[in-house]
């Protein structure tokens, strides 16, 4: 007969803690908790009166032992490492101690003829004598264990960490007990000045960042491991130029557990370059954006890109009910369409669309034959020497191909409209700066006429994006260099994509009709810190890869901006600035949007026949106040402002 589950669960526990038991730990035990039982009774009656109190203790010892080592097997003393004691497994003792007390008491009490009849008195004095043995032997194994462990610790690479705080001293227990990583800690090193010349753990603190040469020369240093929580992006910076002096690739603390898991963790990392970004990322609240997105028909274009197909990723996980991915590059759309694709026959929820934004027959069909009720546009030429050389392109497949877009949207009744833009659209200083501007423009003015929300959602650089500045610098470094920077003031902002394509989703979900959304993108960066920093990454020195200023090229900006006016609204989330009608007047002034349309289908009738018409209408559209800046190569000559476009030049 199968006995009722609960007791096959008894059984199984009970079967599990016996396994447990180790008779080198159990034996012991009895042993202090038998010795115990004699000191207190001597403690009590003293040397004269001890023998005549012997019958009366060897009728106790069966009961006391019985409930002593009873209680240590309930309160799961035995289920500890001995080597790993901590002060959870003290505190768990003292219970098991102070529950057999009271049970050998209460015995003692009512049935005193079964127990013998000590002084009571003497209980209580075994209770302290048995604890402090008890706990004694264990700790007694845990420091033999770490004594072994830190000759071996010895051995290794002769290592720092940066920071003392709580990572720290995890990341230090780790080394100390394993000795598969090689280290040999030498100290900590912190900025805070409270913990300066402490021991923690044993471990002292040797000093601040700015002591870390002299330490490295001192200690002969051969690694060091950055445990320092939310370290601002150029304090990193600056450890890994330090660093890198000495032939030393700083590493990052990753993932930390405590030492009694068993589970395979990385205890630290290479430090990478997003690392070294003046701003955190952070995890937001997509509530809105998922209520927005599931159930319903959402477009994404350019969704072959870095951004498009990102967008495409935390959308599909928002539960749309059919996911459009539009892209002209064939091979970009068969890499996220099989990405994203349950199956490869599966085409109920993500649709590949293989169609050019300029192609009106294509796209006016597809929209008919899938209806999409949210589109993210991120598709656009975004290469700034590229758009600089091909104006009328740049004019077409940015300008037009929004236009054409908006002008579909409204006719099939989209209900949300995202447009991703730039920075480069404030204050324009090229071709592709001044596109997105004039779609910008263009958005607002269907968010007007329509009542829709129709957005753009402004953002700066984003890290590892295809064509970026990132990749180039990696592949001249690769190369031996030389890592050619326009100037060497010259800054930008950066972000990472998964947390700007967050914000932008996020933007989409709380903008207004019309608003152009800035994301926040922490403090701007120099570029030659950021080379400086990679080239120290990938393991190079400066006299090994140099650098070489090349100066602006046309349609390049100094410093990029991200705010227009400065009078950007604070909306609820703090990481998202808005521009009521994208910082214009077509909504104060319906003439402006008239006077909008007219220029834009001016510009793009103009660019259709590669007329440089189109590059007057454009500058016209955008009215740019950039003032150029070093101009000249790595001189840091300051040219004199001027308004207009770079690109424009030539032009009408």
């Amino acid at each position: 007969m199968t006995p009722p589950l609960h007791r096959g669960r008894f059984r199984g526990l009970f079967r599990g803690v016996f396994r447990r038991i180790s008779p080198w730990h159990f034996l012991p035990d009895a042993m202090i908790v038998l010795a115990s039982l004699y000191g207190a009774l001597f403690l009590r009656v003293g040397a004269d009166g001890y023998l005549k109190w012997m019958w009366p203790l060897h009728v106790a010892i069966p009961i006391v032992l019985s409930l002593r080592l009873g209680c240590l097997i309930a309160f799961g003393c035995y289920s500890v490492m001995w080597r790993y004691v901590s002060v959870i497994d003290a505190v768990r003792l003292v219970k098991a101690v102070a529950a057999s007390t009271v049970l050998i008491v209460l015995i003692a009490f009512f049935f005193p003829e079964q127990i013998g009849r000590l002084p009571r008195t003497v209980y209580f004095i075994d209770a302290l004598l048995s604890g402090f043995g008890l706990l004694g032997i264990r700790l007694a194994r845990r420091v033999h264990h770490e004594s072994h462990r830190d000759r071996h610790a010895t051995e290794g690479v002769r290592t720092l960490i940066y920071g003392a705080g709580h990572n720290g001293r995890l990341l230090a227990q780790r080394f100390r007990a394993d000795p598969a990583l090689n280290s040999h800690l030498i100290g900590f090193i912190d900025d805070d000045p409270e913990k300066q010349d402490l021991d923690i753990q044993g471990i002292e603190v040797l000093g601040a960042r700015g002591d870390l040469p002299g330490l490295i020369e001192k200690y002969q240093i051969g690694r060091l491991i950055v445990a320092a929580a939310e370290m601002p992006g150029d304090a990193l910076r600056d450890l890994v130029q330090i660093a890198r002096r000495y032939n030393i690739r700083p590493r990052i603390t990753a993932r930390l557990t405590r030492l009694e898991s068993h589970s395979t963790i990385d205890v630290y990392r290479d430090v990478e370059l997003s690392d070294l970004l003046n701003r955190k990322a952070r995890q937001m609240d997509t509530g809105a954006v998922r209520d927005m997105i599931r159930g319903r028909r959402v477009l994404v274009t350019g969704a072959g890109g870095s951004i498009g197909s990102e967008l495409a990723r935390q959308i599909l996980g928002c539960e749309p009910s059919r996911l459009l991915l539009l892209d002209h590059s064939e091979y970009n759309l068969y890499e996220v369409d099989r990405e994203l694709r349950p199956s490869e026959r599966d085409t109920q929820v993500v649709v590949p669309l293989l169609i050019d934004l300029k192609d009106r027959k294509a796209l006016k069909a597809a929209f008919a034959e899938y209806s999409p009720e949210i589109i993210y546009h991120a598709a656009a030429y975004k290469h700034v020497h590229l758009c600089e050389s091909n104006p009328a392109a740049a004019i077409r497949n940015n300008v037009m191909g929004t236009q054409i877009l908006l002008t579909l949207a409204r006719e099939v009744g989209v209900q949300a409209f995202v447009m991703v833009s730039t920075d480069k659209a404030v204050n324009p200083a090229g071709v592709m700066g001044a596109t997105k501007r004039a779609c910008e423009l263009l958005v607002a003015n269907a968010a007007l006429e329509s009542g829709r929300r129709y957005v753009s959602v402004r953002f700066g650089n984003v890290l590892g994006s295809s064509g970026s500045l990132i990749p180039t610098l990696k592949k001249q470094i690769q190369e031996g260099g030389p890592v050619t920077i326009t100037h060497p003031d010259m800054t930008r902002f950066f972000m990472l994509i998964p947390e700007a394509v967050s914000l932008v989703l996020k933007a989409g979900a709380i903008a207004e009709p019309g608003d152009v959304n800035v994301l926040r993108m922490g403090d701007p960066v120099r570029i030659v810190d950021v080379a400086k920093s990679l080239i120290a990454l990938m393991g190079r020195t400066e006299a090994e890869v140099p650098l070489a200023f090349t100066g602006l090229r046309p349609g390049e900006k100094m410093f990029e901006e991200l705010y227009i006016s400065g009078d950007e609204l604070q909306t609820e989330d703090p990481d998202i600035l808005t521009l009521p009608n994208g910082d214009s007047r077509l909504a104060s002034c319906p003439e402006e949007r008239k006077v909008l349309l007219e220029r834009v289908a001016r510009m793009i009738d103009a660019a259709e026949t590669n007329n440089k018409d189109a590059l007057f209408e454009l500058n016209q559209i955008v009215q740019s106040n950039y003032a150029t800046i070093g101009a000249t190569a790595g001189a840091g000559d300051v040219a004199s402002p001027g308004s207009g476009l770079s690109g424009f030049a030539g032009g009408h």
